[in-house]
């Protein structure tokens, strides 16, 4: 009986607490943490001391692992944590942040993982169980501006098997000329597909193709100096001594090169002018 009349005074305590000060509590069908007011505004000025802060500083962290406190299932709070740290390549330190943004929110964060593993920590098995993941539950999409398509084959071509590449980068290819349907290839397409597609088509020595794949890059991106690169290995494949013209041409235009915004910090797969190529630095 005591024990049944302290729970009793305990509800009875509860409920006649006003509102803005309740306790927080597990709730709703989704077990989601459920915030006061109170809990909010603090929340709100952590972030805002964290967004002070500089990015990769100690301080951005701690500022959100106070907001984590109050609201421990907030997976933006998490991802928050892990982008940091995947931007100074301290990917193994970044990865369970990442998790659990996944964890609390697959339908926001997961194709975002995939998108995290196959660009910066070049996990590219888990990259494709992630997007494999995602479009079976979800549906497919977008995410970075690529196709989920995209960016496994990307993970395939960096496995060295280029018929799964090749795959998935034309399943990619007809889903953006179905999405935007009334945009000439070379544009409804993006140039970073038509590229990587020439590269699978190259990897797999069927180098005319890879050609026409190159050119449409081109068309998309003018004087893009790895697909110049590219096409002119090809033609070299092909026992044409135009080949050196283009490799030359390439190096001309060497500060052509992919101009994603992640660029400055990661090197993209088959990426030739990039920051660590000496060769490519002016003299």
């Amino acid at each position: 009986m005591k024990k049944f009349l302290f729970a009793f005074i305990l509800i009875t305590a509860c409920t006649n607490e006003k509102k803005s000060d309740q306790v927080r509590k597990l709730s709703g069908e989704d077990n989601k943490v459920a915030l006061t007011r109170k809990d909010s505004m603090r929340i709100r000025k952590f972030v805002e001391l964290a967004f002070k802060a500089p990015l990769h500083s100690k301080e951005h962290q701690v500022f959100l692992d106070s907001a984590l406190r109050i609201q421990p299932d907030n997976a933006w709070l998490w991802q928050q944590k892990a982008m940091p740290l995947y931007k100074s390549r301290k990917y193994s330190l970044g990865k369970p942040f990442l998790e659990k943004a996944v964890e609390y929110d697959a339908k926001r964060w997961l194709d975002y993982s995939g998108f995290m593993k196959c660009i910066f920590s070049k996990e590219y098995l888990e990259s494709i169980t992630d997007f494999v993941r995602f479009k079976n539950e979800f549906g497919d999409g977008y995410v970075m501006d690529h196709t989920y398509n995209f960016y496994i084959g990307l993970s395939y071509l960096q496995l060295n098997e280029f018929n799964k590449a090749k795959e998935f980068l034309e399943l990619s290819k007809e889903q953006q000329y179905a999405d935007f349907s009334k945009d000439a290839p070379h544009e409804a397409c993006h140039y970073l597909d038509w590229y990587y597609l020439g590269i699978a088509n190259f990897e797999l020595g069927s180098y005319q193709e890879a050609i026409s794949s190159f050119d449409m890059a081109l068309k998309g991106y003018g004087n893009f100096a790895d697909a110049l690169y590219f096409k002119g290995r090809s033609l070299t494949k092909l026992g044409d001594p135009k080949g050196v013209e283009w490799e030359r041409k390439a190096f001309e235009n060497a500060n052509n090169t992919i101009n994603e915004d992640n660029v400055i910090y990661e090197i993209y797969p088959y990426q030739v002018f990039h920051k660590l190529n000496e060769s490519v630095r002016p003299k």
